[in-house]
C-alpha cells in the first residue's frame, strides 16, 4: 500500500508539472522573433494606381472593358461563397467570362509554339520558320493585344479566397507578346518592336515588384528578364549603335530600384493567403477537447510567420551590399521546443506548411543584378571606344554595379554574364554583346 501511496503521489507530480509546462507554453505567446515577424507580415501592402487583377483573371476570354468589373465581382462571390460551402470537399466553377468568346490558343501538333521565357534566343527561332510564326501570331493577335494591355496597370493584388481549390489566372498566357515582339521585329517593323519590347519590359518590372502574389512576382523574373529583357539585348545587338532609344526604353532599361531585390510584398500575401487556407485543414476545423490541448492557433500562426518572414527582416543592408541571404535554419524537432509544448499539431502543420523561401528572395536578388548587367548594356552603347572592355565596365556609374558580383565579359569575349544567387537555372546569367563591344581578339576567332 505504501508503494502504491507514492506511485500516486509520483503520478500526480508528473501531471502536475506536464500541466504547467503546457501552461507556460501556452500564455506564453510568441517569441521576441515571432512578434517580428508578425509585425512585419501583417503590415498591410500600399500600391498606388491601378489593380491588374481583374484585367488578368478574364484574359482568356473576349470580354469587353465595359464588362469586365462585374463579371469579376460575380466570380469572386461565386467562388468564396463556394469554398464557404463546400469544405473540404472540391467544387465546380465556371467562370462569367466563359460566356463571351474564347482567346485561348490552339496550338497544333506540328505548328511552331510560342517562344518560351528561357528560350536562348527568340529571334533566331522566329527565323528559322518566319511564315509559320507570322500565322501563329496573327491568329491569337487579339490575345496578344489584351495581354499588351496590361501596361495601363500599376500592380497585382489578388481578389481570390484563400483556398487551395480556386482556380489561378491563366499565367501561363503572359509570355506570348515576346513572340510577336519578335515577329515584328524580324518582319522589318524595328522600331515598333522595340518600344513594344521596351513597353512590355517596363510592365513586368512594375507589376513584378508591385504584387502581393509570389507566382506573379516569380513571372515579373522571368518575363523582365529572360523574356523581354533578353530580347531587347539581342535586338539592339542587331540594331546600329546610334539608333535613338524612346523615353519608354530608357524606363525600361533605367538601373534598378531597390524593391526590386526584395520579395517582402509577395511573402506577406503568401502569409495572408496561407493563413486562410490553413481553415479548410482537417486539424483546424476540429473543436474539441483533445485539439485545444494540442493546437494553438495563435501559436501555429506565430511559428509560420516566423518561417515566411526571413525575405523580409533580413533586408536593409544586407540587399544594399547585394549579399547572398541567409538560408532558412532547419527548424529544431518538435520535442525540442518549448513553444510546441501546448501546441505540437501547431508546430507539426508549420513545419509542413511553411517550407523555406529563401530561393524566390535569391531570384529578386538576382534580378536587380540582371537589370544592372541590361542597364550597363545600354549605357556602353553611349561611351567612347577608349580602352578595353572591361576598363570601360569598370568606370560604369554605381547604380550599375554589385559590391558583391562583378559583370564580367565571358571566355569567348562575346557575352557579358553575372554569377546568380539563384543557381537552379545556372549558375551565370548572360547577354549577347553586339558586335562593335566585342574586343578584337574574339572577332577573329
Amino acid at each position: 500500500m505504501r508503494w502504491l501511496k507514492w506511485l500516486g503521489v509520483g503520478v500526480l507530480v508528473v501531471v502536475l508539472v506536464l500541466a504547467a509546462l503546457w501552461a507556460w507554453s501556452r500564455l506564453r505567446g510568441p517569441t521576441q522573433e515571432q512578434r517580428a515577424a508578425l509585425d512585419v507580415l501583417e503590415a498591410p501592402n500600399v500600391f498606388a494606381g491601378r489593380n491588374a487583377f481583374d484585367a488578368m483573371w478574364v484574359l482568356p476570354y473576349d470580354v469587353p472593358d465595359a464588362d469586365i468589373a462585374s463579371v469579376v465581382d460575380i466570380d469572386m462571390r461565386t467562388l468564396s461563397d463556394a469554398t464557404l460551402r463546400a469544405h473540404p470537399e472540391p467544387f465546380e466553377f465556371t467562370t462569367q467570362a466563359a460566356r463571351y468568346p474564347d482567346l485561348r490558343p490552339v496550338l497544333g501538333a506540328e505548328g511552331p509554339n510560342p517562344c518560351g521565357l528561357r528560350e536562348p534566343d527568340c529571334l533566331d527561332k522566329v527565323a528559322s520558320a518566319p511564315e509559320e510564326y507570322a500565322a501563329l501570331v496573327q491568329a491569337n493577335r487579339h490575345l496578344i493585344e489584351r495581354i499588351e494591355g496590361l501596361s495601363g496597370f500599376d500592380f497585382y493584388a489578388s481578389r481570390l479566397p484563400p483556398d487551395p481549390r480556386v482556380p489561378f489566372p491563366a499565367f501561363n498566357l503572359l509570355g506570348w507578346p515576346v513572340t510577336a515582339h519578335a515577329v515584328e521585329f524580324m518582319q522589318g517593323d524595328r522600331m515598333l518592336a522595340l518600344e513594344a519590347t521596351c513597353r512590355d519590359l517596363a510592365t513586368w518590372r512594375r507589376l513584378g515588384t508591385r504584387s502581393d502574389v509570389l507566382i506573379v512576382r516569380m513571372l515579373g523574373v522571368a518575363l523582365a528578364t529572360d523574356g523581354y529583357g533578353a530580347l531587347l539585348a539581342r535586338m539592339l545587338a542587331v540594331l546600329p549603335r546610334d539608333t535613338p532609344l524612346s523615353s519608354t526604353c530608357e524606363t525600361a532599361l533605367a538601373a534598378p530600384m531597390a524593391a526590386e531585390a526584395t520579395i517582402c510584398p509577395a511573402m506577406r500575401g503568401e502569409f495572408a493567403w496561407s493563413m486562410g487556407a490553413s481553415e479548410a485543414l482537417p486539424e483546424m476545423r476540429k473543436h474539441n477537447a483533445w485539439s485545444w490541448l494540442v493546437l494553438d492557433r495563435d501559436g501555429f500562426r506565430a511559428s509560420m510567420a516566423e518561417r515566411m518572414a526571413p525575405p523580409c527582416l533580413e533586408q536593409g543592408a544586407a540587399l544594399a551590399a547585394d549579399q547572398r541571404l541567409t538560408a532558412v535554419a532547419v527548424t529544431p524537432r518538435v520535442w525540442r521546443r518549448f513553444e510546441c509544448v501546448a501546441n505540437s499539431a501547431g508546430c507539426i502543420l508549420a513545419d509542413i506548411a511553411g517550407p523555406a523561401y529563401t530561393s524566390y528572395a535569391w531570384r529578386a536578388q538576382d534580378q536587380y543584378a540582371r537589370l544592372q548587367l541590361l542597364a550597363t548594356l545600354a549605357w556602353l552603347r553611349d561611351q567612347p571606344d577608349d580602352g578595353t572592355l572591361a576598363e570601360r565596365l569598370a568606370r560604369r556609374p554605381a547604380d550599375l554595379r554589385s559590391p558583391a558580383r562583378e559583370i564580367m565579359v565571358t571566355t569567348d569575349g562575346r557575352s557579358l554574364e553575372i554569377a546568380q544567387y539563384d543557381t537552379s537555372r545556372g549558375a551565370t546569367w548572360s547577354l549577347p554583346l553586339p558586335a562593335y563591344l566585342v574586343e578584337s581578339t574574339a572577332a577573329s576567332d
